[in-house]
């Protein structure tokens, strides 16, 4: 409190105080139509870019000039009518034009019958921390996009690859480096007589209750595959219980380059069974031509 011998010393010092302050401080008048400025400090003329002339008397909405249309101004004027605190970030302009991004906190001075006779107002200049921010938010939903954008074009690609992999007249195969099955293509459960369900996360030697637990198989994808790779024409011979002898063409492939599919194992498996047949009658008929 001042008192009154000291009076206008204590105000001198007070005036000097704020005036040191890097915080802009103005003073309103609520008693007055419009709630006009009537006092600021130094950091404010030097933020604002106005003088303490063009300064005092004015509203302080002065400083957003033409961009009326932001919703902080609605808690501004709650927060006056109502006599409260408020804290928010508002768009102002300097006397140049030029943008900057102000920290505004206002707070109620009452008199002894409880009125709200003044308010103050305390300003800091935030444009860097909010550019940084804004630049922050910026990146971050550029990302969003180029990860959605990536996401769209890998699920197209997985589409595509999908579609030319069930029109392929091979039985496809892709295993885990532990030889379970993680997908085959169509033509594989239409040749052999199985559903996805029966297949999908299985052993390939336990399909069919045992029916893949081919020797020469298991060995090709044990012993050969390991040290050659890829494996190609190698030839399988097995009877199934449902659809009889089959002569099989396999070609297999262990990715070897590091990432998600590292050590995956593609298997194609053609059904030469009919073709061997036609050329062995062919041969069969050559051989009794050549004999007549």
């Amino acid at each position: 409190m001042f008192s009154q011998e000291t009076l206008h010393k204590d105000f001198d010092l007070l005036t000097r105080a704020l005036d040191a302050s890097v915080a802009g401080v103005v003073l309103t008048d609520n008693r007055q139509q419009d709630n006009p400025i009537i006092y600021c400090n130094k950091a404010f003329e030097h933020i604002s870019g106005y003088n303490r002339k063009e300064i005092i008397g004015h509203n302080c909405r002065f400083l957003q000039q033409e961009d009326r249309n932001q919703e902080q101004r609605e808690h501004i004027r709650n927060a006056i009518e109502q006599g409260l605190d408020c804290f928010i970030e508002i768009r102002n302009y300097r006397k140049d034009g030029t943008l900057f991004w102000n920290e505004l906190y206002i707070s109620p001075i009452k008199a002894v019958d409880g009125q709200v006779t003044h308010f103050i107002g305390i300003q800091n200049d935030v444009s860097r921390r909010k550019k940084a921010e804004l630049e922050l938010i910026y990146q971050k939903q550029e990302m969003e996009k180029r990860i959605e954008q990536r996401t769209k074009t890998i699920k197209e690609s997985e589409e595509y690859l999908a579609s030319i992999i069930s029109t392929v007249r091979e039985s496809l195969i892709v295993l885990d480096k532990s030889h379970h099955v993680l997908s085959v293509n169509d033509h594989f459960l239409k040749t052999f007589k199985v559903s996805l369900n029966e297949t999908i996360g299985k052993v390939l030697y336990d399909l069919g209750n045992g029916q893949w637990n081919i020797e020469k198989l298991k060995q090709m994808l044990q012993d050969v595959l390991p040290t050659n790779n890829p494996v190609e024409g190698y030839e399988v011979e097995h009877d199934f219980p449902h659809i009889g002898k089959k002569l099989m063409l396999v070609n297999a492939h262990r990715i070897e380059l590091e990432g998600e599919y590292k050590d995956r194992i593609l298997i194609a498996i053609e059904d030469i069974t009919e073709r061997r047949e036609i050329e062995r009658r062919k041969d069969d008929f050559l051989s009794i031509a050549s004999h007549e």
